[in-house]
């Protein structure tokens, strides 16, 4: 964990933030952490519009049958001359429960890290993270953690 961190960290020193983001598919296959459920997850990722800040549409679907769909904004740093990225990722949605964890309610926020590096092609590949939670709007409120791969495909 703590290579993941130092990584992290100096990603984030020698990065630059996303000024020429082109709009791009995400799609991902990983496990949801403490139920052990296969999940795909897709996002569109839009030109940032405003400080960087690129809108975000995501959906996923898990082996559980649970689901979610959810709204929100990415912010993309880049390592100057790497092709090394990290993308921060916000989204507040309806999560559907399916056989999988009770999460408390329908409403839910994700937040998502992913890390990767871009090809000469314009498509990314990484790994990611992400939480879910209702922000102590329900209770129980016990979060869900899911790790996957990714790839994106630039839309231009």
């Amino acid at each position: 964990m703590n290579l993941f961190k130092s990584a992290l960290l100096a990603l984030a020193l020698f990065a630059q933030p996303a000024i020429a983001e082109s709009p791009r598919l995400f799609g991902s296959i990983g496990t949801q952490l403490s139920v052990n459920s296969a999940e795909a997850q897709l996002r569109y990722i839009g030109e940032p519009y405003f400080w960087g800040l690129q809108p975000v549409i995501g959906l996923s679907m898990a082996r559980n049958n649970s689901g979610y769909v959810g709204v929100g904004a990415a912010y993309t740093l880049r390592a100057q001359d790497s092709g090394l990225f990290a993308r921060f990722t916000g989204m507040a949605g309806i999560h559907k429960r399916g056989s999988g964890r009770n999460m408390g309610g329908p409403m839910q926020f994700r937040t998502a890290l992913d890390v990767g590096v871009t090809a000469a092609s314009g498509m990314e590949f990484g790994i990611g993270i992400d939480h879910r939670s209702s922000a102590a709007i329900y209770r129980p409120n016990p979060g869900l953690n899911t790790a996957y791969l990714f790839t994106t495909v630039p839309l231009r």
